[in-house]
């Protein structure tokens, strides 16, 4: 949260926090000024002490209305103008900018961090100017993995619109019909063979329509190809009775910029004996993580849990680095808010104990290449004794 800031600065022996970046598509600038622009601006926060913003003279009083920082200024009131027409290249001048600012707000002694994608030639360039600069990993994403109500509040608005979606899709392949080599046939298409590419098309139209957007590409796979969890679907590829479906579906909202996440596998008609065992037993794993998250639970307990269901099943794991053909081959899950992907990890290699009102994904899955594959995710907030399960959608196989 962003309460935890400065105990988050003090542990990692930080003096002083700057970021200097756009905020679309840089989260951690979002999270910490909640101010929205397409150039980059200048976020300068001193230990135990309220943070500052500086944008350009453009976008100050939007800044002024919109941002959650109460200390805003304007390039303006560091003359940059005058500053800029001093030197030969712009772009560097605009970093001796950055620098003369950060001198002006604290002494060169202290340490000032930057997050690891902070541009590297500025590193340069404050460093020659003779500041402290420490690039690290993980300050403001610590504070970003456990959420403020009204983040969960966001998070779940979004699962809502996603479980809309996913459901009106399931109908739709519901009510096709089977055609020749089990096709579906879309009897509101003028009959035509029901595609990849029409249900993405179908589902980015209705995430638009609720203000959400799909940034990245969404999972739509059918048959022996869901069984590579991450392959995407080709939009010529047909959709058939009697072959897992996976779909994993992970929209954000345009307003709140919170995403969400969720996988569930269905298939149109009868499923084999084979795809039924696979589905059951990740039901039966998704079931029991469930039963075992909490407040301080490690993702690597969470992630042995399940391969220990999954192996007892008669399933092969990547468990201890073994390589497989076939069974339970990524993490458990992982964080979401902000980013799709984000602290914690629910994983092999993750020892540190998970915080409450983390927003976590748990998505096991089993892969076959002879049939498919089969991915069941909800995501859940983390409690001090459980978790709180965040999507309601039903889980079920069969259609």
């Amino acid at each position: 949260m962003r309460k935890d800031l400065d105990k988050i600065m003090e542990n990692k022996g930080i003096d002083a926090l700057l970021l200097f970046s756009e905020s679309y598509k840089n989260p951690n600038m979002y999270y910490l000024t909640g101010f929205l622009a397409p150039d980059p601006f200048i976020f300068f926060k001193k230990i135990n002490l309220p943070a500052i913003i500086i944008v350009n003279s453009m976008e100050f009083s939007r800044a002024q209305k919109e941002s959650i920082i109460k200390d805003v200024r304007s390039y303006t009131d560091y003359n940059y103008a005058d500053f800029i027409k001093k030197t030969n290249d712009p772009k560097i001048g605009g970093l001796k900018f950055l620098a003369t600012i950060v001198k002006r707000e604290v002494s060169k002694d202290k340490i000032i961090c930057v997050p690891p994608d902070f541009p590297s030639i500025a590193t340069d360039v404050l460093r020659n100017e003779g500041l402290k600069i420490q690039p690290m990993f993980d300050v403001v994403e610590e504070a970003r993995e456990t959420k403020e109500p009204e983040e969960i509040e966001e998070i779940v608005k979004v699962q809502r619109v996603n479980e809309k979606v996913l459901t009106e899709i399931i109908e739709l392949i519901a009510n096709c019909d089977i055609g020749p080599n089990k096709i579906l046939i879309n009897n509101k298409n003028g009959k035509k063979p029901l595609t990849v590419g029409e249900l993405k098309t179908l589902i980015g139209h209705k995430f638009l329509d609720a203000w959400c957007s799909i940034e990245e590409d969404i999972i739509v796979a059918c048959g022996p190809s869901s069984a590579d969890p991450h392959f995407h679907g080709y939009s010529e590829d047909k959709i058939r009775a009697g072959q897992p479906i996976v779909f994993d579906i992970y929209p954000r909202s345009i307003r709140g910029r919170y995403w969400t996440d969720m996988t569930r596998t269905i298939v149109r008609g009868k499923s084999n004996n084979v795809v039924k065992k696979m589905f059951e037993v990740v039901l039966e794993a998704k079931g029991s993580c469930f039963d075992a998250l909490h407040e301080g639970a490690l993702g690597s307990e969470m992630y042995n849990l399940c391969c220990d269901i999954i192996e007892k099943a008669g399933f092969h794991t990547t468990r201890g680095g073994k390589k497989i053909e076939k069974g339970f081959t990524h993490s458990l899950g992982h964080g979401v808010g902000l980013e799709i992907h984000e602290n914690p990890t629910i994983g092999e290699f993750n020892n540190k104990p998970i915080s409450a009102h983390s927003v976590v994904s748990i998505e096991p899955g089993l892969y076959d290449p002879k049939v498919g594959g089969v991915r069941i995710e909800d995501i859940v907030e983390v409690t001090k004794n459980g978790c709180k399960n965040l999507t309601n959608m039903p889980v079920i196989l069969e259609i």
